[in-house]
């Protein structure tokens, strides 16, 4: 295997190419330093959050930063659905529920570890999502969105209908850590890091995929469909391909919350105030932003937490009056703001179609 650095083809970027047996691969990594400054910032000043909050004495909104970064993860790989299949898509609680089902169910029948139920949500996602995503094919607008919206409630039926199964209201208890540590603020730092990890590499991934030429590709089916099938992409596949990847991907988030809480409600998580808090976090942050999702978690999340502590019963009110404000206020999201500044660089987002 021959690795070859071409620093001077282009300006600012490191190019490397691989060639291994006959076959040549490049891949681009940008090294100007005015392109790392602020995700840096930002990177440090995220993972410095847990140990400020540790500090002051602070420890229960510890947890409430992994849930953020739980939200996050959905939100990251929703944005890459709708960008993908220039869908809108009600659907993503679904497989959240499916991947924290099938990691507290494995782990209760057949007494499997952590490691083991992650490749057993993943793949099941992925093979629940490929076999529903004919529906992305074969409809659009309306009917697909009432499709999407309809699925988590199918399940949400079933897991009260086979309560001793699904556990209904009171969950699947048993579930084993994925950590085994015995101090709970030792635990939940942990816990944070991790999410943090998970967040960081679907944020990776789908920024790498966002600047390939299947990225060049989502953004012209998701401007016009019929454009794209005129261009001979084949938008069949990448819808297909995308809703399977991101069902596997939204369905790691179920798995984390199963191993995280030690047992799994899925009830709460087909509900309609869980798919609130993902689509806000995805609008907030701003339509087809990855890095916004990101942002929009954190706001929604952080809103919702503090209205909670300090308005009490008013708290659902004003927290969505909030969330509505800022959606009629910042169109482009919190993300919007930020582009509006630094608009030379370059950081992939996609714009949503308005019509799906």
């Amino acid at each position: 295997m021959v690795v070859k650095i071409l620093r001077k083809e282009r300006r600012g970027r490191l190019i490397f190419e691989i060639q291994f047996r006959g076959i040549s691969r490049r891949f681009e990594w940008t090294v100007e330093p005015r392109y790392w400054r602020n995700p840096i910032i930002a990177t440090i000043l995220w993972l410095l959050a847990p140990v400020f909050l540790w500090m002051v004495g602070r420890y229960s909104l510890i947890s409430t930063l992994v849930f953020a970064n739980v939200v996050a993860m959905i939100s990251v790989a929703y944005s890459l659905r709708v960008i993908g299949t220039g869908r809108l898509d009600f659907g993503p609680i679904f497989f959240v529920a499916l991947g924290g089902y099938v990691a507290a169910l494995t782990s209760k029948w057949y007494g499997l570890g952590p490691l083991e139920t992650f490749f057993i949500a993943f793949l099941m996602g992925i093979f629940i999502g490929f076999l529903l995503s004919p529906i992305v094919v074969i409809s659009r607008g309306i009917y697909y969105t009432l499709i999407t919206f309809v699925l988590p409630f199918v399940l949400y039926e079933i897991a009260y209908w086979r309560s001793d199964i699904f556990g209904a209201e009171t969950g699947i208890p048993g579930v084993p850590p994925l950590l085994p540590l015995i101090n709970p603020i030792e635990a939940e730092l942990a816990y944070f890091y991790l999410s943090a990890v998970f967040v960081l590499a679907y944020v990776f991934f789908v920024d790498k995929v966002l600047r390939s030429k299947y990225g060049l590709m989502m953004g012209v089916l998701n401007e016009d469909e019929d454009i794209a099938n005129m261009y001979g992409i084949n938008t069949n596949y990448i819808k297909i391909i995308i809703y399977s990847i991101t069902s596997g991907m939204i369905s790691l988030a179920g798995w984390f919350l199963a191993h995280y809480y030690m047992s799994f409600t899925g009830v709460l998580y087909l509900s309609p105030e869980f798919l609130t808090l993902i689509l806000l976090s995805a609008v907030v942050g701003g339509k087809g932003a990855v890095y916004g999702a990101v942002v929009g978690s954190y706001f929604v999340i952080g809103v919702r937490e503090l209205t909670r502590i300090f308005l009490g019963g008013y708290s659902i009110v004003v927290f969505y009056a909030v969330a509505l404000s800022m959606i009629f206020l910042l169109p482009e999201g919190l993300w919007g703001l930020y582009r509006k500044r630094r608009y030379r660089e370059y950081i992939p987002s996609i714009k949503v179609r308005r019509k799906t």
